[in-house]
């Protein structure tokens, strides 16, 4: 099978590493490809076109050069940056939490849109002023795991009261546009919080740094 020499997707940058003196090795999660890597040479450089663009939480196009073993990138147009992560150190420890465990569930070659759908959503959650960054961080998990197949059915849930089972229900039917459009009354979204905790500990395999850190500082 004979690949093309140039792509292009539309995806977000989920991990951003230092690779040889000047260059950068991303891992991007496309809508079209799942996860791949992409490398960007002289991304470290001073005054590179690409600096800004090499980072994470970049939501864009990116014109790709295929090679034999990995893409490099060609050319970008930014959509989304989400500049306000820059100046929220603690939205921005979520949305790097959102970004691990985007990367801990995504492959190359998946179709990820909804996952890459999710990431952008809940990104757009720690912006809100109506939402909470627990709350986000919350129904972001529980859907995470609605579309990987590994959340425990709504009738498993044993002692949870109704409105949590009720809650689970509309996570699992919800579109991810309407996903954050609920709440919970009285001390609903720390049991929800906790069930999240309980289901992540269940499924989840490996550590998560991102995780660690978030729990330190924010939660």
């Amino acid at each position: 099978m004979i690949m093309q020499d140039f792509m292009k997707v539309t995806g977000m940058v989920i991990g951003a590493f230092p690779s040889g003196e000047y260059d950068k090795r991303l891992t991007v999660l496309t809508k079209e490809s799942g996860k791949i890597t992409v490398f960007v040479p002289g991304a470290r450089r001073q005054g590179n076109r690409f600096g800004a663009v090499a980072d994470l939480f970049v939501f864009g196009e990116f014109s790709l050069y295929v090679g034999k073993s990995a893409y490099r990138l060609q050319d970008a147009k930014v959509l989304n940056f989400f500049e306000f992560l820059r100046d929220d150190l603690n939205a921005a420890y979520y949305g790097m939490y959102f970004l691990e465990l985007a990367d801990y569930y995504t492959r190359e070659n998946n179709d990820e849109a909804l996952v890459l759908l999710l990431v952008y959503r809940a990104l757009q959650g720690l912006k809100s002023e109506k939402l909470d960054n627990s709350f986000v961080k919350t129904v972001f998990e529980l859907k995470m795991f609605v579309i990987e197949g590994d959340l425990i059915p709504p009738e498993r849930l044993g002692e949870n009261s109704a409105d949590i089972k009720a809650a689970v229900d509309y996570i699992i039917g919800a579109s991810i546009e309407k996903l954050f459009s609920f709440s919970l009354k009285d001390d609903g979204n720390e049991k929800l919080r906790l069930l999240a905790g309980e289901e992540r500990k269940r499924i989840v395999d490996r550590k998560l740094n991102s995780l660690e850190i978030l729990e330190v500082m924010c939660e």
